[in-house]
Protein backbone atom coordinates (compact mmCIF):
# COMPACT_ATOMS: atom_id res chain seq x y z
CA UNK A 1 0.00 0.00 0.00
CA UNK A 2 2.81 2.41 0.85
CA UNK A 3 4.44 1.70 -2.51
CA UNK A 4 1.21 2.40 -4.42
CA UNK A 5 0.69 5.60 -2.45
CA UNK A 6 4.22 6.71 -3.31
CA UNK A 7 3.62 6.17 -7.03
CA UNK A 8 0.31 8.07 -6.88
CA UNK A 9 1.87 11.03 -5.07
CA UNK A 10 4.81 11.29 -7.48
CA UNK A 11 2.57 11.07 -10.56
CA UNK A 12 0.23 13.73 -9.14
CA UNK A 13 3.22 15.93 -8.35
CA UNK A 14 4.46 15.80 -11.94
CA UNK A 15 0.92 16.38 -13.19
CA UNK A 16 0.54 19.51 -11.05
CA UNK A 17 3.96 20.78 -12.17
CA UNK A 18 2.84 20.29 -15.76
CA UNK A 19 -0.36 22.25 -15.19
CA UNK A 20 1.59 25.10 -13.63
CA UNK A 21 4.01 25.21 -16.57
CA UNK A 22 1.09 25.18 -19.03
CA UNK A 23 -0.42 28.11 -17.15
CA UNK A 24 2.84 30.08 -17.19
CA UNK A 25 3.16 29.82 -20.96
CA UNK A 26 -0.50 30.68 -21.43
CA UNK A 27 -1.54 27.27 -22.62
CA UNK A 28 -5.17 26.23 -22.43
CA UNK A 29 -5.98 22.88 -20.79
CA UNK A 30 -8.13 21.07 -23.33
CA UNK A 31 -8.85 17.39 -23.92
CA UNK A 32 -5.69 16.84 -25.98
CA UNK A 33 -3.36 18.78 -23.71
CA UNK A 34 -4.86 17.09 -20.65
CA UNK A 35 -4.05 13.69 -22.14
CA UNK A 36 -0.49 14.84 -22.86
CA UNK A 37 -0.16 16.06 -19.27
CA UNK A 38 -1.37 12.77 -17.80
CA UNK A 39 0.83 10.59 -20.03
CA UNK A 40 3.83 12.86 -19.50
CA UNK A 41 3.36 12.78 -15.73
CA UNK A 42 3.25 8.97 -15.70
CA UNK A 43 6.38 8.67 -17.87
CA UNK A 44 8.43 11.29 -16.01
CA UNK A 45 7.36 9.99 -12.60
CA UNK A 46 8.66 6.45 -13.16
CA UNK A 47 12.39 6.95 -12.40
CA UNK A 48 11.63 9.16 -9.40
CA UNK A 49 9.01 6.75 -8.02
CA UNK A 50 11.31 3.75 -8.48
CA UNK A 51 14.13 5.52 -6.66
CA UNK A 52 11.76 6.49 -3.87
CA UNK A 53 10.46 2.93 -3.61
CA UNK A 54 13.99 1.61 -3.16
CA UNK A 55 14.54 4.08 -0.33
CA UNK A 56 11.22 3.10 1.22
CA UNK A 57 12.07 -0.60 1.12
CA UNK A 58 15.51 0.04 2.60
CA UNK A 59 14.09 1.96 5.55
CA UNK A 60 10.69 0.40 6.16
CA UNK A 61 11.56 -3.16 7.13
CA UNK A 62 9.03 -5.79 8.15
CA UNK A 63 10.77 -6.41 11.46
CA UNK A 64 11.40 -10.05 10.51
CA UNK A 65 14.79 -11.75 10.62
CA UNK A 66 15.92 -15.34 10.17
CA UNK A 67 18.50 -16.87 12.51
CA UNK A 68 20.31 -20.11 11.65
CA UNK A 69 21.38 -22.23 14.60
CA UNK A 70 22.91 -25.65 14.96
CA UNK A 71 20.01 -27.99 14.16
CA UNK A 72 17.41 -25.22 14.08
CA UNK A 73 16.04 -22.16 12.28
CA UNK A 74 14.33 -19.30 14.08
CA UNK A 75 12.21 -16.52 12.61
CA UNK A 76 12.12 -13.44 14.81
CA UNK A 77 9.42 -10.82 14.29
CA UNK A 78 7.81 -8.06 16.30
CA UNK A 79 5.22 -10.40 17.79
CA UNK A 80 7.75 -13.00 18.95
CA UNK A 81 9.83 -15.89 17.62
CA UNK A 82 9.04 -19.10 15.72
CA UNK A 83 11.57 -21.93 15.99
CA UNK A 84 11.91 -24.99 13.77
CA UNK A 85 13.91 -27.89 15.26
CA UNK A 86 15.60 -29.57 12.31
CA UNK A 87 16.42 -32.64 14.40
CA UNK A 88 12.71 -33.39 14.54
CA UNK A 89 10.25 -34.02 11.70
CA UNK A 90 9.80 -30.85 9.66
CA UNK A 91 7.44 -30.25 6.75
CA UNK A 92 8.63 -28.03 3.95
CA UNK A 93 7.54 -26.78 0.52
CA UNK A 94 9.94 -25.26 -1.99
CA UNK A 95 8.71 -23.38 -5.07
CA UNK A 96 9.35 -20.57 -7.48
CA UNK A 97 7.59 -18.51 -10.11
CA UNK A 98 8.58 -16.00 -12.78
CA UNK A 99 7.68 -12.36 -12.27
CA UNK A 100 5.47 -11.26 -15.16
CA UNK A 101 5.11 -7.51 -15.50
CA UNK A 102 6.69 -4.82 -13.37
CA UNK A 103 6.29 -5.28 -9.60
CA UNK A 104 7.87 -2.12 -8.38
CA UNK A 105 11.26 -0.65 -9.22
CA UNK A 106 13.42 -3.26 -7.47
CA UNK A 107 11.93 -6.42 -9.05
CA UNK A 108 12.28 -6.64 -12.82
CA UNK A 109 10.14 -8.52 -15.29
CA UNK A 110 11.57 -12.02 -15.82
CA UNK A 111 13.11 -12.30 -12.35
CA UNK A 112 12.19 -15.24 -10.13
CA UNK A 113 10.61 -15.34 -6.71
CA UNK A 114 12.10 -18.39 -4.97
CA UNK A 115 10.63 -19.48 -1.65
CA UNK A 116 10.62 -22.15 1.01
CA UNK A 117 8.01 -22.68 3.72
CA UNK A 118 8.77 -24.60 6.90
CA UNK A 119 6.18 -26.03 9.29
CA UNK A 120 6.48 -27.95 12.53
CA UNK A 121 3.67 -28.33 15.06
CA UNK A 122 2.28 -24.79 15.56
CA UNK A 123 5.29 -23.03 14.03
CA UNK A 124 5.26 -22.16 10.33
CA UNK A 125 6.91 -19.44 8.27
CA UNK A 126 8.18 -18.65 4.77
CA UNK A 127 11.49 -17.25 3.56
CA UNK A 128 11.96 -15.97 0.02
CA UNK A 129 14.20 -14.00 -2.32
CA UNK A 130 13.92 -12.32 -5.72
CA UNK A 131 16.60 -13.56 -8.12
CA UNK A 132 17.67 -12.71 -11.67
CA UNK A 133 17.18 -15.56 -14.16
CA UNK A 134 20.81 -16.77 -14.20
CA UNK A 135 20.98 -16.96 -10.41
CA UNK A 136 17.64 -18.79 -10.30
CA UNK A 137 18.82 -21.27 -12.92
CA UNK A 138 21.92 -21.95 -10.82
CA UNK A 139 19.68 -22.70 -7.84
CA UNK A 140 17.51 -24.93 -10.00
CA UNK A 141 20.54 -26.97 -11.00
CA UNK A 142 21.16 -27.85 -7.33
CA UNK A 143 17.67 -27.91 -5.84
CA UNK A 144 14.37 -28.95 -7.36
CA UNK A 145 11.67 -26.29 -7.25
CA UNK A 146 7.97 -26.68 -7.86
CA UNK A 147 7.10 -24.05 -10.47
CA UNK A 148 3.87 -22.16 -9.88
CA UNK A 149 2.30 -21.32 -13.23
CA UNK A 150 -0.26 -18.68 -14.15
CA UNK A 151 -3.86 -19.84 -14.50
CA UNK A 152 -3.74 -19.02 -18.24
CA UNK A 153 -0.43 -20.79 -18.86
CA UNK A 154 -1.08 -23.68 -21.24
CA UNK A 155 2.30 -25.34 -20.71
CA UNK A 156 2.33 -28.35 -18.41
CA UNK A 157 5.87 -28.82 -17.05
CA UNK A 158 6.76 -32.07 -15.30
CA UNK A 159 7.17 -30.24 -12.01
CA UNK A 160 4.77 -27.35 -11.80
CA UNK A 161 1.22 -26.09 -12.17
CA UNK A 162 -1.48 -24.86 -9.81
CA UNK A 163 -1.29 -27.34 -6.94
CA UNK A 164 -3.53 -26.12 -4.09
CA UNK A 165 -0.90 -26.81 -1.42
CA UNK A 166 1.66 -24.59 -3.14
CA UNK A 167 -0.92 -21.91 -3.85
CA UNK A 168 -1.71 -21.82 -0.12
CA UNK A 169 2.01 -21.65 0.67
CA UNK A 170 2.40 -18.76 -1.76
CA UNK A 171 -0.49 -16.86 -0.14
CA UNK A 172 1.20 -17.29 3.24
CA UNK A 173 4.50 -16.04 1.80
CA UNK A 174 2.77 -12.98 0.35
CA UNK A 175 1.09 -12.16 3.66
CA UNK A 176 3.88 -12.80 6.16
CA UNK A 177 7.04 -14.09 4.48
CA UNK A 178 10.54 -12.92 5.38
CA UNK A 179 12.50 -11.58 2.41
CA UNK A 180 16.27 -12.15 2.29
CA UNK A 181 18.93 -11.50 -0.33
CA UNK A 182 20.48 -14.07 -2.67
CA UNK A 183 23.46 -14.92 -0.44
CA UNK A 184 21.31 -15.39 2.67
CA UNK A 185 18.78 -17.54 0.80
CA UNK A 186 21.59 -19.75 -0.48
CA UNK A 187 22.95 -20.08 3.06
CA UNK A 188 19.48 -21.05 4.28
CA UNK A 189 19.12 -23.79 1.65
CA UNK A 190 22.56 -25.18 2.47
CA UNK A 191 21.65 -25.20 6.16
CA UNK A 192 18.45 -27.11 5.42
CA UNK A 193 20.19 -29.53 3.04
CA UNK A 194 22.77 -30.38 5.70
CA UNK A 195 20.10 -31.12 8.31
CA UNK A 196 17.33 -32.71 6.20
CA UNK A 197 18.68 -35.53 3.96
CA UNK A 198 15.89 -35.46 1.37
CA UNK A 199 15.75 -31.66 1.10
CA UNK A 200 17.92 -31.41 -2.03
CA UNK A 201 15.89 -33.82 -4.18
CA UNK A 202 12.34 -33.39 -2.84
CA UNK A 203 10.33 -30.18 -3.27
CA UNK A 204 8.15 -31.01 -0.27
CA UNK A 205 7.88 -33.38 2.66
Amino acid sequence: MASLALWFVVIMLFYLIGRILFGLVGGEISGGSLLVLVVGAIVLAQPVARWGEKQLVARWTSGRSVRLESGAITLREKSGALRIDLRQKVNYWRWWFVIRGQRGGRVSNGHYCVAVRLAQNDAAFSVYAFLPPKAAEAFGARYRFYELRGSNDKEKPSLGGRDAVYLAAERARWESGAEVDLADFETLLKHLAAAVPEFVTMTSS
